[in-house]
């Protein structure tokens, strides 16, 4: 039988009074502190009695006691009015929200919130639990351990498991979401003993300041690795981990992190790291960098970000293994500090840019723009309901460039467009645009010097379109779209040679081309059961080609021709002859490469993609770019892309893999393959194997470093236990 509180309490004070009249004022007392305790304490049980002699109270059966946001569970608890004392034995648990305290008996003074459980198990909240001979609750989040065991395992291995990894220790104390200071540790790893320290501090919490655990490695290039960051939780809103590596081959090094939020839409982090290498190879000895990034929201048309960062030397993420591929063969380091403003009229920006080279060993090439301010007036009607559309770009920026004298350009760039339609299956647009380029410095010096260009263009274009319903294939609907166009346009021939180049906005080509374009693509509608409908491109195929009404035998910016690719139909020449100053002699081709592209993608799981391009004059294949996508089931991921290019002699594929094998175990194979040499050029695997509570990454990465030179082959092995993440907020 079940018993709510008001009826217990009822039941009690009847009893008392029938049997007890003698001792009236005894049985005040107790009236008084059983509505105090009726008012704090919620208790359920099959069996409730009042011990009127020692003036308890003992439930036995499923009890289930309340202690407002905590609850109790025992077979039996009894309460002592007098010292406010409740002791619980038999299958004991306390739970306060997602923490949970457990053992065999329990004594637990409800007025101060504090107790002692024997032989006793805690899971705290953040995934980190403990146990001990001894459990005393000493404050409102602190606890303190005899004879105790720590884990972060228990989320995923039963307690009839050994754990992964724990830390044993003769006395402790666990500050709840904080950290747990113990004595006398050891920490075992299977049941097996691995070290020993007299004394330590474990962070436990998202944010407290501590010793984080350590990560051990090892790897051919770097020897033993272990890293011991430090997490410092300076406010709610700001953090810093500072990370000691030593590595037994390379020395010593330090990484730092700091993390701020000025706002709910306003942070950032500032990244350093240095190292002092023992074989630095041809880098200096003390290498380094620094990263910042930001990103804020200042009003609501008001933006600034950063991006910038520092490298000491161009081999500093190609000499270790465990930087990730794109650093490793990143070809430039990029620096830029920006704001924006954004509105329905126009666009300001004004930027701060630093790009250094990296592509060639030795000494640094930087491009620096500091400052740069562009400002861009965004399409909008000229007069009233006039069809005339006027827009504009103007730019103002000042260089510095490695072995280029110091140079500030102005560009002015208006433009007006007549777009009509016709018919309601033709649309048409007529634009005129004038360029002014200006320069403080000229390419031979002796002051400054200017370009002035005009840019005429009259544009077709139509849209037809069909639907096809219910076609099959697991299809809906089918909509086949296609889109010609043709294009005419003028720019006049402009001698550039004197103009210092630096950017696209230095070399315009001219132009007295048509050019035709041919789009289909074919819209797929698909619908499951539930009737949940997506739609996306399952094919496309388009055709593009330009010619050149009057080639000529013209110079063009090395610059401008390092841009245009096979696959660029607004230009191509032929019959090169390079010139002293930068520039190249060559003669435009009549007719520009043939661009064929397609894509099929006949579920959205599974795309092939393809583009080509043909010298229809010479009959020749000046390009070639293929690639996959296939995303089978939820755990296999599938890439790949090849690249051919006749002219720059590139001829290769790169392949990558994602497998997720089992709930645990996860492949990454990276590889790239130059059919021109038929070498591998470069393979990375990444196997990694987690857990809840720990986590080895193996990584491999081959370099075919080129003719004459050994292949570099790094391997290295990195181990890590897993703790609570640390996050910054607001």
């Amino acid at each position: 039988m079940r018993f709510v509180p008001a009826v217990v309490v009822a039941l009690l004070l009847g009893l008392g009074v029938a049997v007890a009249s003698e001792a009236a004022g005894d049985l005040s007392r107790d009236v008084e502190r059983l509505e105090r305790l009726r008012e704090s304490v919620d208790v359920d049980a099959d069996r409730i009695e009042y011990a009127e002699g020692e003036r308890k109270i003992v439930a036995t059966g499923k009890v289930r006691i309340g202690l407002g946001a905590r609850s109790l569970f025992a077979d039996e608890v009894t309460v002592d009015l007098d010292d406010q004392i409740l002791v619980a034995r038999g299958g004991v648990i306390l739970m306060e929200g997602m923490n949970r305290l457990e053992g065999d008996r329990i004594e637990y003074n409800y007025r101060t919130n504090l107790g002692v459980i024997t032989n006793g198990r805690g899971f705290l909240d953040t995934g980190v639990s403990f146990s001990g001979v001894e459990i005393r609750r000493e404050g409102e989040r602190q606890y303190s351990v005899r004879d105790g065991r720590f884990t972060g395992c228990r989320a995923c291995q039963p307690e009839s498991e050994t754990p992964d990894w724990e830390f044993r220790t003769g006395e402790a104390t666990v500050y709840q979401d904080e950290w747990i200071a113990s004595r006398d540790t050891s920490f075992w790893v299977k049941g097996i003993p691995a070290f020993y320290s007299p004394v330590a501090a474990l962070a436990i919490g998202p944010r407290r300041t501590g010793f984080l655990i350590p990560r051990v490695g090892y790897g051919n290039q770097d020897g033993f690795t272990i890293r011991q960051p430090f997490f410092w939780a300076i406010s709610r809103s700001q953090d810093a981990t500072f990370t000691p590596i030593y590595r037994t081959k390379r020395g010593f090094e330090i990484d730092g992190q700091y993390r701020y939020v000025l706002g709910e839409r306003s942070r950032g982090e500032l990244n350093a790291r240095y190292l002092h290498d023992l074989e630095p190879g041809t880098a200096p000895q003390n290498r380094g960098e620094v990263h910042w990034i930001h990103d804020s929201v200042l009003t609501p048309t008001w933006t600034f970000k950063a991006d910038a960062r520092y490298q000491s030397d161009q081999q500093l993420y190609r000499s270790f293994v465990d930087s990730s591929v794109t650093d490793r063969t990143q070809a430039a380091v990029d620096s830029n500090i920006f704001a924006t403003q954004t509105t329905s009229q126009y666009m300001l920006l004004g930027l701060v840019d630093v790009t250094e080279d990296l592509s060639e060993v030795g000494a640094k090439q930087r491009l620096s723009r500091h400052p740069e301010v562009r400002f861009q007036w965004l399409p909008a009607p000229l007069l009233g309901s006039l069809p005339v559309v006027a827009e504009g770009e103007t730019s103002v920026v000042y260089f510095e460039q490695s072995d280029v004298t110091n140079t500030g350009r102005f560009d002015l760039r208006p433009a007006l467009h007549l777009p009509l339609a016709p018919f309601p299956w033709l649309t048409t647009s007529t634009s005129v645009g004038l360029r002014e380029t200006a320069y403080t410095q000229a390419a031979s010096g002796g002051g400054g010097t200017n370009r002035f260009l005009v840019d005429l263009a009259q544009r077709f274009a139509s849209t037809f379109l069909r639907r096809f319903e219910d076609p099959g294939f697991g299809f809906a609907r089918l909509t086949h779209v296609v889109e010609p166009s043709v294009q005419y346009q003028y720019v006049p021939w402009v001698d550039q040679q004197s103009l210092l180049q630096f950017d696209r906005v230095d070399f315009v080509s001219p132009q007295n081309r048509v050019t035709y374009r041919l789009a289909n693509r074919l819209m797929g509608r698909t619908q499951t059961a539930a009737g949940d409908v997506r739609t996306f491109e399952a094919a496309s195929l388009s055709v593009t080609q330009s010619v050149n009404l009057q080639p000529k035998t013209l110079e063009f910016s090395n610059l401008y021709l390092e841009a245009l690719t096979p696959e660029r139909v607004d230009q191509a020449v032929k019959d090169s002859q390079s010139l002293p100053n930068g520039f190249t002699r060559a003669t435009e081709r009549r007719l520009s490469n043939l661009v064929i592209q397609a894509a099929i993608r006949p579920t959205p799981p599974v795309g092939v993609y393809g583009t080509v391009a043909v010298d229809v004059q010479r009959g020749t294949t000046e390009a070639i770019n293929t690639g996959i996508e296939m995303q089978l089931r939820d755990d296999i991921t599938l890439g790949a892309g090849q690249s051919y290019v006749r002219d720059r002699l590139v001829d290769g594929i790169v392949a990558r893999l994602l497998w997720k094998v089992t709930k645990n175990l996860s492949l990454d194979l990276l590889t790239r393959y130059d059919f021109q040499t038929s070498t591998l050029r470069g393979n990375t695997a990444n196997i990694r194997f987690s857990t809840c509570c720990w986590e080895v990454r193996l990584t491999y990465n081959h370099v075919n470093q080129g003719p004459g030179q050994p292949n570099q082959n790094d391997v290295n092995v990195l181990f890590d236990l897993k703790v609570p993440a640390a996050s910054v907020t607001r």
